[in-house]
């Protein structure tokens, strides 16, 4: 075809492909652009648009959005309320193994852990948290994550259903990364920190590996016991940080919360920071009590949990339908 009968041809059908349009312009028919040095979708559709990192911090409250994936529950005003009196919900040692996991995660993990963040219950200092909110999520996002590893390869290695779990233990270590990243736009990670962070992470996770190759429940009960000092340490902050005079109510209490917590958690525009902590709260109790389930389940019991997944999954497409409703309703 010539140059001309080229351009009758495209103006003759320009709703067939409009991207490969773009990429042609009245000056390049003789050599047409690919699509890739454009920066336009394929045209066909065979690939998405190409997003930089700039784009993707400009749009992070929804991207943040989990609809779709490892859904997280949106908890309401009455939901927080009734989980904060649950901080003294803790599980009681009752075997061998749960004594040694339970001396483990207290003597061996959670004081030595208080001692090198300088952290102290009574008035706390903002550094102190900073610190031992960093590593604390860093550390908590990898069980479920190799919980749900060993049951998928096992589930393969078995011709055989999980039962669910994985779903469960997916969100699990999903919701604790996105802890991490909320953190993370409100504090800044040194050296150090960074350091602690690796070796936490180099010198857990094989052991927690080995665990839960040789008996799962174990590892289960200790991410438990885990979570329990987890909401001690959460709820305490809270406290200071809404009580006047204290160093984190002076640091923090006027702090909004990161657009990232607000799309993540469903949370209004007008949120702060203490409302974005009442959510990690609320999460990590959760974690608290799934994993003491799953510790005195067998491996083969389905997942009481499946039917909560559906039901978190709803209510955030409906929160999502309304707040689409009252932006056309205002604009």
């Amino acid at each position: 075809l010539s140059t001309q009968a080229a351009r009758t041809t495209l103006k003759a059908a320009p709703r067939l492909f409009p991207a490969a349009l773009r990429c042609l312009s009245s000056d390049s028919l003789d050599g047409p652009t690919h699509f890739r040095a454009t920066g336009t979708q394929h045209p066909l559709g065979a690939k998405p648009a190409r997003l930089t990192r700039e784009a993707y911090e400009a749009m992070e409250k929804a991207a943040s959005n989990h609809v779709g994936r490892q859904q997280n529950h949106i908890w309401t005003t009455e939901e927080l309320d009734e989980k904060l009196k649950t901080v003294n919900d803790h599980h009681k040692p009752q075997t061998f193994l749960d004594h040694s996991v339970h001396a483990f995660m207290y003597y061996g993990l959670y004081h030595p852990f208080n001692f090198i963040t300088g952290y102290r219950h009574v008035n706390p200092t903002p550094r102190s948290i900073e610190w031992r909110l960093i590593i604390l999520e860093s550390v908590a996002g990898v069980p479920g994550f190799v919980a749900a590893g060993f049951r998928h390869f096992r589930s393969l290695r078995l011709l055989k259903k999980d039962y669910g779990w994985i779903n469960t233990l997916l969100e699990e270590a999903e919701n604790e990364r996105m802890h991490l990243l909320v953190c993370m736009k409100m504090f800044e990670a040194g050296a150090v920190t960074r350091g602690l962070v690796i070796t936490a992470q180099l010198a857990l996770t094989p052991l927690l590996m080995t665990t839960y190759l040789i008996y799962p429940k174990a590892l289960h009960r200790f991410v438990g016991y885990l979570e329990q000092t987890a909401c001690v340490t959460y709820h305490n902050i809270i406290t200071h940080v809404e009580t006047p005079g204290t160093l984190l109510n002076e640091a923090w209490g006027h702090l909004d919360a990161p657009e990232v917590a607000k799309g993540y958690w469903h949370l209004p525009d007008d949120a702060k920071w203490v409302d974005a902590l009442k959510c990690m709260y609320a999460d990590e109790a959760n974690h608290r009590d799934v994993n003491h389930t799953f510790a005195s389940m067998d491996s083969d019991d389905p997942n009481p949990y499946v039917a909560k997944h559906k039901a978190d999954a709803l209510r955030a497409w409906k929160l999502m339908e309304e707040d689409k409703t009252a932006k056309q309703a205002a604009g």
